[in-house]
């Protein structure tokens, strides 16, 4: 899979290989060789929560209900507390064929994946538009494309 962008500075087309840890690497225009880091042009992954959305970054971060003292990345508030503190993991990866996303089933209580459940320790691929439940809070993959 190959990654084009546009040069902020120039406009000229720069192109460059999909591989692991591109998000970390440059590319050098080839008009005007302003160098820009392509970890910026990459789709960028989200959880929909109702009208609030928590952006996923690359590697692995955790998931869990929001409480003071937790050290989960992503906290969502949860009144009914069915969804723990640290309920799963989601990594995020950039390979040769583009993103890859992973859910990694910790919780207590029942995660779904498209209103099946998750069994304990369960890692399963997340794709654009999954419907996720952990605990009884409803959320969304979301696929937001960097501008």
């Amino acid at each position: 899979m190959n990654i084009t962008l546009k040069c902020p500075a120039c406009g000229a087309l720069i192109s460059a290989a999909s591989m692991a840890g591109i998000e970390q690497k440059t590319a050098e225009c080839p008009t005007c060789h302003t160098k820009q880091q392509l970890g910026a042009y990459l789709p960028k992954l989200s959880l929909a929560v109702g009208s609030h959305t928590y952006q996923l970054h690359f590697g692995k971060q955790w998931v869990g209900r929001l409480k003071e003292g937790n050290d989960a990345e992503i906290q969502i508030p949860d009144d009914t507390r069915y969804m723990s503190r640290h309920h799963a993991i989601i990594n995020v990866q950039c390979t040769a064929t583009g993103l890859r996303c992973t859910l990694e089933e910790h919780g207590k209580n029942p995660t779904l994946l498209q209103g099946i459940e998750l069994c304990e320790d369960d890692i399963v691929y997340l794709n654009a538009n999954d419907c996720l439940t952990l605990g009884e809070q409803q959320m969304y993959v979301a696929n937001d494309f960097a501008k």
